[in-house]
């Protein structure tokens, strides 16, 4: 036991100490009556990423479904995916908690996902999807519909394949998996 703590701790400790070491993110400056009311480009705002912030799949709204592509249409370079599902069908359940451990292989793209029930069938439909799970992944440019298995891996290709974005190595992601499980008790 104590030989497995020290380990753990010869682990943890580099980790930990750079970052303790890190500076924090810089904070929101607050916006003046003028720039709230006309807006500005150069605030931060909810969906902003900065370096540090936690990866991991927003849920949203339809609100969050136009600011997600309206922050798409601003970074030219960075690919976003979205994954509308529906809480009652067993297709959608199967996918999503494999799409949130895609958020954690791919921190370089942003996920969404959309319940049906938060979203106006209208808008469901204007964006062309007709069964659920649907995932998208989207950068400026162009937009590509998944057609393939529900697994982690075949997602994984499908990512590599369209953005070219790399995974998080495999043994950086089990170390990650297991520091949240063991801070998380």
């Amino acid at each position: 036991m104590a030989t497995r703590l020290l380990r753990w701790t010869a682990l943890l400790l580099p980790i930990l100490a750079a970052a303790a070491s890190a500076s924090p993110p810089e904070a929101c400056r607050v916006l003046t009556a003028a720039e709230e009311i006309i807006g500005t480009y150069d605030t931060c705002a909810p969906l902003d990423r900065r370096l540090g912030d936690p990866v991991g799949v927003i849920e949203g709204d339809e609100t969050t479904l136009a600011k997600s592509l309206n922050l798409l249409h601003l970074n030219k370079d960075d690919y976003i995916a979205v994954l509308f599902y529906a809480s009652w069908c067993p297709f959608s359940q199967e996918c999503k908690p494999n799409y949130e451990i895609l958020a954690s292989l791919f921190p370089t793209i942003r996920h969404f996902a959309f319940e049906e029930s938060a979203i106006r069938p209208s808008i469901i439909s204007r964006h062309g999807i007709h069964g659920f799970p649907t995932l998208f992944l989207l950068n400026s440019t162009m937009r590509v519909r998944y057609h393939g298995p529900r697994t982690v891996k075949s997602l994984a290709a499908f990512y590599s394949d369209v953005s070219g974005a790399q995974t998080v190595p495999c043994g950086l992601y089990f170390f990650l998996v297991v520091l949240l499980a063991l801070l998380s008790k």
